[in-house]
């Protein structure tokens, strides 16, 4: 179950939902204190609604998904790089647009841009994951938002 293990997951990945359906309630054990999963974990986005209707779920195919994030591409608009990323303005205050983020990612392991980024956005910022070939895809304020690992990505 450990998908984020190389050795595990044999070249696969796993379809990631934009807000986590899951949440961690331990506050204490091997891995977990209760400092940490107050300061944490609670800041977390954590969806409660019981019921939600999938759609597009052929999109989440191989090539489906690659026309869709080159589409994403192509039509996205660059973010402003001299920017804070932390700042609540990074990314505008629109509806459906598709944004772009460029970041330093070396090689697939090259994840220290991408935790700062991680941190400002209050998302998962322990380890690098949920990445598509050197890219991010989340929603920010009801919009796409891709973020690039270049030169590693194979969409930088």
């Amino acid at each position: 179950m450990w998908m984020r293990l190389g050795e595990v997951r044999r070249g696969r990945e796993c379809i990631v939902p934009d807000v986590s359906r899951t949440y961690h309630f331990g506050s204490s054990g091997l891995n977990m204190n209760s400092y940490f999963q107050d300061t944490y974990f609670k800041k977390h986005s954590f969806n409660t609604l019981p019921y939600v209707e999938l759609r597009d779920l052929d999109s989440l195919k191989k090539e489906p998904y690659e026309e869709l994030i080159t589409e994403l591409l192509r039509r996205g608009t660059m973010l402003d790089h001299s920017q804070n990323p932390c700042e609540e303005t990074f990314v505008p205050d629109t509806t459906g647009h598709t944004y772009l983020l460029f970041i330093q990612m070396n090689h697939h392991k090259d994840y220290t841009t991408w935790l700062q980024v991680a941190k400002c956005l209050r998302i998962w910022d322990l380890d690098g994951r949920g990445y598509h070939h050197g890219m991010w895809r989340l929603n920010i304020k009801s919009n796409p938002v891709l973020i690039v690992g270049v030169p590693f990505s194979q969409y930088s």
